[in-house]
């Protein structure tokens, strides 16, 4: 799996500071204010905007390229319907020699052979229904949902930060918090004064919570209460 972040606001603090106090001045020339606030001045007021209401985060856009991941997780990934997506096709690409993810459960040799094996023989009945003249996109019906994809995947800041603290508990399918992380990471590499934006205390607190109600209840109904108000304090 790689995630690379393709395109963001060069400019991106001004902006966000512009849109949030465009409430009180609208006008375009407060840019130019914007422009000539002191970096102490910039930070306290992003640190005030981290904290307050989420529209003006809306105007902030990244684009990731996620290469190598399942279908399985784009899935998933697409319900999040503030996004923009485009995916590789299946329809109309001939994928002989796909490749494929293998879940953390497949562990032993039995197992492996299975899944491989079953893996395997998919491939060879695609390879055959296409020679016998069946049409790419009818072919492509017998194709595991752990295939590998790549997808390109816009958000704003809003949504951005709304995902990973929803995406953040341990409950998670791995693949999807693994590149969750790996978004994570690409945008500290440009703008680490994000942080306060995407992994606020907020989140840090709900996450190490519920690792200690996991690792004592886990599997009981004694944990569910708990989680559930682990998961209100994650999204509120």
């Amino acid at each position: 799996m790689k995630v690379t972040l393709i395109d963001f606001n060069k400019n991106a603090i001004e902006k966000l500071i512009f849109c949030k106090n465009t409430r009180l001045k609208m006008t375009a020339s407060n840019m130019e204010e914007v422009m000539g606030m002191s970096a102490v001045e910039k930070m306290r007021t992003l640190e005030y905007i981290a904290n307050t209401i989420k529209s003006s985060w809306e105007f902030l856009d990244f684009t990731f390229m996620v290469e190598g991941v399942s279908r399985a997780f784009t899935h998933q990934f697409v319900r999040n319907r503030q996004g923009s997506y485009a995916q590789q096709t299946m329809r109309i690409l001939n994928v002989s020699g796909f490749e494929y993810i293998t879940g953390p459960g497949v562990k032993t040799p039995e197992q492996l052979a299975a899944y491989n094996g079953a893996m395997q023989d998919i491939q060879y009945q695609y390879d055959k229904l296409i020679k016998l003249g069946v049409p790419i996109e009818d072919a492509r019906g017998i194709l595991p949902t752990n295939i590998c994809t790549n997808i390109v995947v816009k958000y704003n800041l809003r949504t951005l930060s709304d995902m990973m603290a929803s995406r953040a508990s341990s409950r998670t399918q791995g693949e999807f918090r693994d590149v969750i992380d790996a978004m994570y990471e690409q945008v500290m590499k440009e703008m680490p004064w994000l942080e306060m934006f995407l992994r606020n205390k907020k989140t840090k607190a709900a996450n190490e919570l519920e690792s200690i109600i996991l690792s004592d209840y886990e599997g009981t109904e004694k944990c569910m209460p708990y989680i559930k108000l682990i998961d209100i304090m994650r999204n509120n």
